[in-house]
């Protein structure tokens, strides 16, 4: 059989996820021909590497305007409808799905061998009252009957270049179906949804709602925001694709990490950093900064750090010239003690940015207060917070050497935040601000995103050039902004850069604490809106009465 691909790739950041790279290499077999078409930029080594790796020779590089379906249509003027009509079927695709899952050629020689189908679909949506039953566009084929009739030409030649996706939906998404049904063809899909149970659906979209019966059903493709839209279950879908299927389940948890963002919820369990059991010191020097703003808080941990093997350098930073007169009276040769300006622990450090950027990994420590008004709250998380930093140190380091995509290694949840003792404030719009002013690359939603990873007190260990963006700007906040925004922002800004992190592990406390929080609070949000109800119900009350 003679069958050609248009295949329509978009990417926000110009690259070519290597999912799609897997797709067309499982894909290209298939089909005498495939047609690539980008609606983002691609740079020349991704061409070289489509051609020279996937045999794919046929690029079309365009603007994302009218999306798929203008894609489709200009690939379609590009091949030429007259030469379209030689082969027995056309497929239409894009990337938003990963797979294939399972094997596409019985798929296409069943549907091949029956007659009464002239084109199909993976899945279909069903009949709403706001729109016709129909098949999903992000994988279709149409046979050669429907490629050679004048119905098809005019319905592609009429596509328009709409700028909004919701008209591209109305016009086309749900209408290509009708429209050649209407011209005398049919179609099928390989799981027709017409047949499930919906009554629990807020929408009949199985691709998003109903990822589990996707793969019950075995559909090769299952959408990426099946991913990422149900992040508490999308471990479990991977577990079972990895279960179910040859497909390389790497493959998603690395598109969602680039694409969606660091500390999805499907990607923590990979986050835990593995104990060393040999405990091996490091093989390069390690700098460890340490900001002293309370000297006996100093001297009270100073025999964690010094446990270290000699690799482990220690640079001492304060803005005090009392505290930076004691220090030279009580440390060792071990220690490089600097006089700053900065108050903030972060700042002092991005302040030494040139010689903490000669070391190839960086540790960062403070004595500065994390709890408010509870001295007794304040000196348990750090002393939990430094437990975790010099246990898991030469395992931290070790992980930074070995990986090359690891940046930081940060400290798990303090006992004191899991049990709902530390407040915590979320910083949105002030790391939005940063992000923009330090010109990171990836867009990320600071305003919608539920939770942000916090790196308490700013205890890590790091790679310098993970945390780039800071130590070459020298990144100054401003006097209006609290200094916990960096901390909310370290974990985002490595993944700019395309680090990863790791996680150390803390004290052990039971899952069950975690859902007695949850139902404790809901507890309280029940009780705060009674509250206002109540006193809203008693302001109509009184401005009633006056009224009267």
């Amino acid at each position: 059989m003679e069958r050609i691909l248009l295949y329509v790739h978009f990417n926000k950041y110009k690259r070519v996820s290597n999912h799609v790279f897997y797709q067309l290499e499982q894909l290209r077999p298939l089909f005498s021909k495939i047609l690539f078409i980008s609606n983002s930029h691609i740079e020349e080594a991704t061409k070289k590497k489509l051609q020279d790796e996937f045999g794919i020779s046929n690029l079309l590089e365009r603007d994302n305007q009218g999306y798929d379906f203008a894609a489709w249509r200009d690939g379609m003027s590009a091949v030429g409808f007259e030469e379209l009509k030689n082969y027995d079927s056309l497929t239409l695709m894009n990337d938003t799905c990963f797979g294939p899952l399972w094997d596409l050629e019985p798929i296409y020689k069943r549907f091949e061998a029956d007659t009464q189908v002239d084109f199909w679909g993976m899945t279909n949506f069903r009949k709403t009252k706001y729109f016709e039953e129909h098949l999903q566009s992000y994988f279709v084929t149409f046979k050669q009957q429907i490629l050679r009739a004048i119905s098809f030409q005019e319905f592609w030649t009429k596509v328009k270049d709409f700028t909004d996706v919701q008209d591209v939906i109305d016009h086309y998404e749900t209408k290509f179906t009708q429209y050649f049904t209407g011209a005398g063809f049919t179609y099928q899909a390989l799981f027709d949804t017409r047949l499930e149970e919906v009554a629990d659906l807020i929408h009949p979209d199985f691709t998003y709602y109903k990822p589990f019966t996707i793969l019950e059903k075995e559909v090769p493709f299952l959408k990426v925001k099946a991913i990422s839209g149900n992040p508490f279950s999308a471990r479990y879908l991977l577990e079972e694709i990895k279960g179910r299927t040859s497909y390389p389940v790497s493959l998603i948890s690395e598109h969602i990490f680039d694409y969606v963002g660091p500390d999805v919820p499907c990607l923590l369990q990979d986050k835990q950093l593995s104990k060393d059991d040999k405990n091996d010191s490091p093989e390069k020097p390690v700098a460890l900064h340490i900001h002293v703003t309370d000297l006996q808080v100093f001297e009270q941990f100073k025999e964690k750090w010094e446990d270290l093997s000699l690799q482990y350098q220690f640079v001492v930073t304060t803005a005090d010239e009392e505290i930076f007169a004691q220090l030279l009276g009580i440390i060792s040769n071990r220690y490089q003690v600097l006089l700053g300006k900065e108050e903030n622990s972060m700042q002092a450090m991005l302040e030494q940015s040139d010689l903490l950027q000669k070391f190839a990994f960086v540790g960062h420590i403070s004595t500065v207060n994390l709890v408010d008004r509870i001295p007794q709250l304040d000196n348990a998380m750090r002393r939990e917070l430094m437990e975790m930093m010099f246990e898991n140190a030469n395992a931290s380091i070790k992980a930074l050497e070995q990986d090359g995509k690891l940046g930081l290694v940060i400290p798990d949840l303090p006992s004191l935040v899991r049990y709902g003792l530390f407040e915590q404030k979320t910083y949105r719009k002030e790391m939005a601000t940063i992000w923009q002013e330090l010109h990171c690359q990836k867009t990320f939603d600071f305003e919608q995103y539920p939770v942000f990873t916090r790196v308490y007190g700013g205890f890590l260990w790091f790679k310098p050039s993970a945390l780039i963006r800071l130590f070459q700007n020298d990144y100054q906040l401003s006097a209006q902004t609290e200094p916990q925004v960096l901390e909310s922002l370290l974990v985002y800004l490595a993944w700019d850069q395309d680090y990863d992190f790791k996680i150390m592990s803390g004290t052990p406390l039971p899952a069950l604490l975690d859902l007695q929080r949850e139902a404790e609070q809901l507890i309280q949000q029940k009780g705060k809106l009674a509250h206002e109800s109540l006193a809203k119900k008693v302001r109509r009350y009184l401005s009633n009465l006056f009224k009267s």
